[in-house]
């Protein structure tokens, strides 16, 4: 399987990681929280700027539509165009796969699974797997509820042959994977260390790291031996200590020669951030995220279990 080569700008490589764009087929503001995801972007692209100038690629790891609509990822797709670096994307659990590979690709907007920079390689990982059906032949098809069933990272089988067909034929010395759910065992326990991602990190060692979204949130850990981290998402953000809402963010990394991985997590000061750090998050958003209680569960739940076991009234989701 084809690598595409990108020459490094010095001796490190860095790059810059947006997550969670929720991009709608129109502007406006969506959801309980009333986000306006082409402002959020706006703003984390604009904080970005000098990062942006240094920077050798951008990869936007998942949820880049909302909910799938085709004239989402080709409104996206022309304000990533006008980026001055690459774009890489990878898909996440709301984002429909026939929309998404139609709409997204450009001459700058790639969704190729591999870019080699200097003696790094980026994957760009699908972990959707418990949100699609195998219809055959390596064939599979979205499941109509993704959105809530793919709510961990799990691999398919012919993703995780990709993948090692990817890492044993590259000779780069170090890999970064990027995907959309992350590895952390403290949200998802059901995360089973010998199951097929783990068993790449056991494989290859020298995955340095890996990187992921769909929590909203700038949080860090480990999945079997190997750093985890979380981007903040470009609509809004949630402060997981505070219990608060937090602004549009991103996170930049440099990656060294020798195999270290600096990153950091920054939001974007403005407006937006200003009255999104106004609002507490629900705490069911925050249990939800953090894997305390499921869809499933509080789907169950009659308005009066739900308000009781959250203090709060259920919402309702925005147009």
């Amino acid at each position: 399987m084809p690598i595409e080569e990108r020459p490094a700008g010095d001796t490190a490589v860095r790059l810059i990681q947006i997550s969670d764009v929720h991009y709608r087929d129109a502007p406006g503001s969506h959801g309980f929280v009333r986000h306006d995801p082409d402002a959020g972007l706006a703003a984390a692209l604009a904080d970005a700027a000098d990062a942006l100038a240094a920077a050798d690629v951008l990869v936007a790891s998942g949820d880049l539509a909302d909910t799938g609509e085709p004239g989402a990822y080709r409104r996206l797709a022309e304000v990533l165009q006008e980026l001055p670096v690459p774009v890489y994307c990878l898909p996440g659990n709301h984002d429909n796969h026939d929309a998404y590979v139609a709409g997204l690709p450009r001459t700058g907007v790639h969704l190729e699974p591999a870019v080699r920079i200097g003696p790094w390689l980026l994957l760009m990982v699908d972990t959707n797997a418990l949100g699609r059906e195998h219809v055959g032949d390596g064939v599979y098809r979205d499941l109509d509820d993704r959105m809530t069933r793919a709510d961990g990272p799990e691999l398919s089988a012919p993703e995780a042959a990709r993948i090692r067909e990817i890492l044993a034929g590259s000779d780069a010395e170090h890999v970064l994977l990027f995907l959309h759910q992350p590895p952390l065992a403290e949200i998802c326990p059901r995360l089973d260390p010998s199951g097929r991602l783990g068993a790449l990190l056991r494989d290859f060692g020298h995955i340095r790291a890996i990187s992921g979204g769909h929590l909203h949130g700038s949080l860090e850990g480990e999945f079997a031996g190997v750093p985890v981290f979380v981007a903040p998402s470009t609509t809004y953000s949630i402060d997981y200590a505070g219990k608060r809402f937090d602004g549009p963010g991103y996170r930049t990394f440099t990656l060294y020669p020798d195999g270290r991985v600096d990153s950091e997590a920054h939001t974007a000061p403005g407006p937006i951030t200003d009255a999104m750090r106004a609002k507490p998050a629900p705490r069911f958003l925050t249990d939800l995220m953090l894997g305390v209680v499921t869809i499933e569960e509080m789907r169950e739940m009659s308005d009066e279990q739900f308000q009781a076991r959250f203090g709060e009234p259920r919402p309702v989701r925005g147009a």
